[in-house]
């Protein structure tokens, strides 16, 4: 169930519950990675009821809940039950919730849902899809230093969830090298580099003492995954050409 077996053990990394860090609602960005539906059930059926799975496209995310865009042709109605549902290739995940709010515009519906997440491990499956959501939207632009010669430096976010530093040839010049940090994990490149270069931190340490993480390593693939699952999600702080140039690193 978990899509993360070597990182984003959140509790054990940050050392607080991980849904107290995030009480807001992220935006989904266009890439999301995951086909999603939304299962409706009919009003007042049985709890065994057969439901009808609905193609959906995810608007937001929050620790405890969903705003998705379905068809005209759906029908849902509050406080009923409904099924969220993620797959991506062999990995599938559902989510039992309930309808807060349905509501019709000009092309869709929408559809608000509260999740139940009693099950210690479904949250922590859930929080890891969630994550990368987090992560890009955690990146408003940010005072940078500048101590690289010959080079401008661009930084944003800088929390702990996030930071991106950004080099250019000059302000609004050339993309020659970042530096990605996800809470502890890093992905760098720099001009001339044949690959990302992946990285993780020990809790309080700074990049320059980052270890490099073993090209066979099971973690080497799970950093590399959550960066792709980040990329797509990168906010509108971002510069364009900075979202566009990451979207350039992802595998057609």
């Amino acid at each position: 169930m978990q899509l993360f077996k070597s990182i984003l053990d959140l509790e054990q990394e940050t050392g607080r519950p991980a849904d107290k860090r995030r009480t807001a609602r992220y935006a989904v960005g266009d890439g999301f990675p995951f086909k999603v539906k939304l299962t409706l059930f009919p009003k007042g059926g049985a709890s065994d009821a057969k439901g009808k799975d609905w193609s959906a496209t995810p608007v937001e995310f929050s620790a405890t809940g969903a705003s998705v865009q379905l068809s005209m042709a759906a029908v849902a109605y509050q406080r009923e039950t409904c099924r969220l549902k993620f797959a991506l290739r062999d990995y599938q995940l559902e989510i039992p919730a309930t309808i807060n709010h349905f509501r019709c515009a000009a092309q869709y519906s929408l559809c608000g849902i509260t999740f139940n997440l009693s099950n210690p491990e479904l949250k922590k499956a859930y929080q890891q899809i969630l994550e990368p959501i987090i992560i890009g939207n955690s990146l408003p632009p940010a005072n940078a230093v500048q101590d690289v010669p010959g080079r401008h430096k661009d930084k944003f976010g800088g929390g702990a969830a996030a930071e991106l530093t950004v080099l250019r040839t000059a302000p609004g010049g050339q993309i020659t090298g970042f530096d990605l940090r996800m809470h502890q994990y890093m992905v760098r490149w720099a001009e001339g580099s044949p690959e990302l270069e992946l990285f993780t931190l020990n809790v309080g340490s700074s990049a320059a003492s980052a270890g490099r993480a073993p090209r066979a390593d099971l973690q080497y693939d799970e950093i590399r995954r959550l960066f792709s699952f980040t990329i797509p999600n990168l906010a509108e702080s971002i510069p364009a050409d900075v979202r566009k140039f990451f979207r350039g690193l992802m595998p057609s």
